[in-house]
């Protein structure tokens, strides 16, 4: 036969073998693809969560077992075996009982299901015959007869049921009676029993055994783990709070308690990442919380990719090196740098509320977030930066206008050229002599500069007449008046301190003086000898708002000789050490720097033809504005010829969603490329990023040295993560009400004013108390004592103020204050309100503490008979001797000033009628740690009330008080003999 040829030039086993190896090679990546899908992280975070939460459930569980008395629940189990005995014994009782019960059940049954089944019938039958009945309709008569025939047997009915009901209690009484004792011991042991059973239900659930756990193992097989398994994402959709994504605003859907399942759970406080409860559950994430999981979820304050699953996708972020290394050991974890809105690392979480808290004065709940805010409020970073949140604001620094008539020319150059060498504490920032302005040549050009802008602020300046003073001073008494009437609420004088202490304090954010930061709301006093003209001194103690009307410094009205005497004092502070020489500045270099600056916008040889035609003192000007121009001065300080310039620095208001490739990290190469990471060495060291450049002067960076410390850095980089373009909808955002909008526009103007620096509000405050403290120490009080007395001798607290006095006298104490406590040698000063801010500091004192504003009804009674003779006795030594602390009129009480209390003749001008019952019953709760004495015990106010004054009665006594004190010094009858009265206005 001839030879078959395959035409196809194949051979059969070879494809055989290839198909063979291929089926292989496929169900091998078949199953590494089911593997790979299936195998993810946080399906093993889930059952590791699981054996954790049995094992904590184990050891409730055994501690609700330990717990159990167990001699009551052996006494119960003895009772139910001696109850089942004698049941037993009547067990023929029992079962005919028993039998009688479920046939008479069995017939209520029945009875009630005919009864229901007529009673419809009866329903349908009833409203057929009054609707043919008003119709007129012949047959009414037929369905008359055929529904009071229903009306006879539901009757029956009816009878029956009642009959059955009897009989079904007096059946099951009898039962009762025979199991009743067996019940209750059951009962016993079930209540011992009942959190054990509780929490063995609940490892049932958490751990099973047997099929159900090889059930539940079953749904979570790969290909099957689509049907009900217990290893599922969690998820919360957020349709408030949408994401941007390429400018299409979705719903959010986190999942970030896939992982993190015990976040809004209490009990896995101390269980390591993911597994952690979240801190502060009353605040964050908890059911009850204001910001519940289900309706902010953790991306709007955490940021990070909502959907992840994953811990690198999901872009957690290290909060410090040591922690990145160990996530990239841990999770093979590096930066995501193509999702906008990376997670901020946890001492960073606190930037967010800046999204949704907008319009207070302080964050709640966030220290270093207000703190942060605080540091660019009072350094004033708005104005050089457009911010918001800081529209509108102040300068921060004092006005320039009038220079000239303040401080000699070589101070101004001294000061500029190194503020800190002149007062450590201040807030101005270094402008000359920085790393970026070290080449040869530098040096002579910034002390033209420098003299250039002495010479404009001279030439272009307001004259402002600085009389001889009136008379001289005394040194001593100015030094007791300053460090006693109020200066030291807002000046420190450091050079009476460690300096140590002084840099310490001066940084610190939180500790054992928390208040350091307003008793550095004004300059340090150390050298203003050095400083200030006396001349110009005494102008402004005296009057500080003829100098510069939108100054913060209040007037305490002082006569001529206080005046003088604090004159006198101010200019013995001087420097202590050789004051160094300013810089010398030569004509040359000046020349070269103006050459420079004309270039950029003519040609060199129009340059040089300007230049030469402008006398010397004309070139310093010039210079002078060109530097204020390009540094910025204007920001902090008002300056004639750049009252309308705009800032010169770079818009915040969205920084923290600038993209890091977006900033310019020069040749640095030892810091993380992150935004947050480059705005920290921004603000340690601002022109860092000038290194290696080659640049002219005018093009390098500007941005003052203001040596911030690491945890000021921090907290101002983390208000500017907190500036972000998000915009957080009107529903998820914290509205504030209108009282809510009294209160903070209230509280902005106590910080204007560094109210806080003499009275504590809102828990804080209270500067001056370490001045008095320190005064009645040098005045021969021991630490201890002068530590208890300051209180005595400090201005009043004010939480609680709009409660407790009348806003008529409010707005007229501001607008012009007067002694309440004449003893007092701290003076209220006058802010020179207007009336728009009078009216809205009393508004939202009054919003604060819930007053309706500004109108109110007052009594007008004076007590009398019983009530005056009640209020009469009570006052008197026998029981609460009032006069014996308070001053009366003009009369003064015995002992010491720090015993006494305000006048009482002024609280019908003063203080609200039922604030002062509320004080009379409990002052301790309005005020902790008043001096005033609690009379009536607040856990027994009939015990502790005079027994024979109204019989005892505390609520009437206190009224009579209340109505007494409100009276005394109003205008009407005269007051009993040997009280003093005021009269009234």
């Amino acid at each position: 036969m001839p030879k078959v040829v395959d035409e196809y030039l194949r051979r059969m086993s070879t494809l055989n073998l290839l198909f063979a190896i291929s089926s292989v090679g496929l169900l091998a990546i078949t199953v590494w693809m089911v593997y790979d899908d299936y195998s993810r992280s946080w399906k093993r975070y889930q059952a590791e969560f699981r054996r954790i939460e049995a094992g904590l459930v184990r050891t409730e569980l055994e501690a609700a077992g330990q717990a159990v008395d167990s001699t009551a629940l052996e006494a119960a189990r003895k009772d139910l075996e001696a109850a089942r005995a004698e049941a037993g014994a009547r067990s023929r009782e029992l079962e005919e009982a028993t039998a009688r019960l479920r046939r008479i059940e069995t017939d209520h049954y029945r009875t009630d299901l005919d009864f229901r089944e007529v009673k419809s019938t009866y329903d349908a039958r009833k409203f057929e015959y009054e609707e043919k009945k008003n119709e007129g309709h012949p047959h009414a008569a037929d369905l008359q007869a055929e529904v009071q025939a229903m009306e006879r047997r539901l009757e029956s009915l009816r009878t029956a049921l009642l009959e059955n009901d009897k009989a079904r209690a007096e059946a099951a009484t009898a039962v009762k009676s025979v199991t009743g004792r067996a019940d209750e011991a059951g009962d016993r042991i079930e209540a011992l029993n009942a959190e054990a059973k509780r929490l063995q239900g609940r490892l049932e659930k958490v751990a099973p055994h047997g099929l159900m756990r090889a059930a539940l193992a079953a749904l979570n097989a790969p290909l099957m783990d689509f049907v009900a398994p217990t290893n599922k994402i969690q998820q919360v959709v957020l349709e408030k709070v949408p994401i941007d994504i390429n400018f299409t605003r979705i719903p959010r859907a986190d999942r970030c308690q896939t992982c993190h399942l015990a976040a809004d759970r209490a009990g896995f406080e101390e269980q390591p990442q993911p597994f952690r409860s979240h801190p502060r559950q009353d605040l964050f994430v908890g059911g009850g919380s204001s910001h519940p999981l289900d309706k902010f979820g953790c991306t709007p304050c955490h940021a990070g990719r909502d959907r992840a699953v994953d811990f690198v996708y999901a872009t957690h972020t290290p909060d410090s090196g040591t922690q990145r290394a160990e996530w990239k050991t841990r999770y093979d974890w590096e930066r995501d740098h193509l999702w906008e809105f990376p997670m901020l690392a946890k001492s960073r979480t606190e930037a967010s509320c800046l999204k949704c808290h907008q319009g207070v004065v302080t964050v709640p709940q966030a220290p270093r977030l207000n703190r942060g805010l605080q540091i660019v409020e009072r350094y004033g970073c708005f104005g050089c930066h457009k911010i918001r949140g800081f529209e509108d604001r102040d300068k921060v620094g004092p006005t320039l206008t009038r220079l000239a008539a303040k401080t000699n020319p070589e101070w101004v150059a001294r000061w500029l050229a190194n503020p800190k060498e002149f007062r450590p504490s201040t807030r101005m920032p270094r402008f000359f002599g920085l790393p970026n302005n070290q080449d040869p040549g530098d040096a002579e050009r910034e002390a033209a500069e420098i003299r250039g802008i002495v010479a404009y602020l001279r030439a272009r300046g307001e004259a402002f007449a600085t009389p001889p003073l009136p008379g001289r001073g005394d040194p001593r008494r100015g030094e007791q008046l300053v460090k006693s009437i109020g200066c030291m609420g807002c000046h420190a004088i450091e050079r009476d301190e460690a300096a140590a202490d002084v840099l310490q304090a001066r940084n610190r954010l939180e500790g054992p003086d928390p208040i350091d930061w307003e008793r550095r709301f004004g300059p340090d006093l150390s050298r203003v000898g050095s400083k200030l003209r006396p001349e110009w001194i005494y102008r402004w103690v005296m009057d500080p708002k003829s100098y510069d009307p939108k100054t913060r410094m209040p007037s305490l009205r002082l006569t001529v000789q206080e005046g003088l005497d604090i004159t006198a004092y101010l200019t013995t502070l001087r420097d202590q050490d050789p004051v160094p020489a300013p810089p010398v500045a030569r004509a040359e270099a000046r020349d070269r720097t103006l050459l420079a600056y004309l270039s950029q916008r003519m040609t060199a040889a129009d340059a040089q033809a300007k230049l030469d035609l402008l006398s010397d003192g004309a070139k310093d000007i010039l210079l002078g504005e060109r530097t204020i121009q390009r540094y910025g001065c204007f920001g902090c300080h008002i300056i004639p010829g750049f009252e309308k310039t705009p800032p010169i620095g770079t818009e915040l208001s969205e920084a923290g969603s600038k993209h890091p490739d977006l900033l310019f990290f020069g040749f640095i190469h030892d810091i993380d490329h992150t935004a947050p990471a480059w705005y920290f060495q921004k603000l340690k060291s601002p022109r860092i990023f000038d290194q290696g450049k080659m640049s002219a002067f005018y093009d390098r960076l500007r941005m003052p040295q203001f040596d911030f410390t690491d945890e000021q850095a921090e907290t101002v980089t983390l208000v500017l993560q907190g500036l972000t373009k998000e915009k957080v909808p009107l529903e998820s955002a914290r509205r504030l009400s209108a009282r809510d909008q009294a209160v903070e526009a209230a509280r902005r103007l106590v910080r204007d004013s560094n109210c806080q620096g003499c009275h504590i509000l809102d828990g804080a405050g209270g500067a001056i108390r370490q001045s008095i403290a320190g005064n009645l120490k040098a005045g021969g009080m021991s630490e201890d004592e002068a530590q208890a007395s300051a209180p005595s001798f400090a201005p009043p607290i004010l939480d609680g103020e709009g409660d407790k006095v009348q806003p008529e006298w409010l707005f007229n104490f501001f607008k012009a204050p007067s002694p309440i406590r004449p003893w007092l040698q701290v003076r209220m000063p006058s802010f020179g309100f207007t009336d728009a801010q009078t009216n809205l500091l009393v508004h939202g004192f009054a919003a604060k503490d819930a007053r309706s504003f500004p109108f109110q009804t007052l009594p007008t009674e004076k007590p009398r008979g019983a009530e005056l003779q009640a209020a009469l006795r009570m006052f008197t030594e026998d029981y609460f001797n009032c006069w014996n602390c308070h001053q009366q009129g003009s009369r003064k009480p015995q002992g010491p000033p720090e015993g006494w209390a305000p006048d009482l003749t002024l609280a019908h001008e003063r203080l609200n009628p039922d604030w002062i019952a509320r004080w009379i019953e409990n002052p301790q709760k309005l005020m902790p740690g008043t001096r005033m004495p609690t009379y009536y015990d607040p856990e027994d106010p009939k015990g502790s009330a005079p027994p024979d004054v109204f019989d005892g009665d505390p609520q009437r006594q206190i009224e009579a008080l209340r109505d007494y004190v409100f009276t005394l010094g109003a205008r009407g009858p005269s007051a009993p003999a040997g009280r003093t009265v005021r009269p009234g206005r």
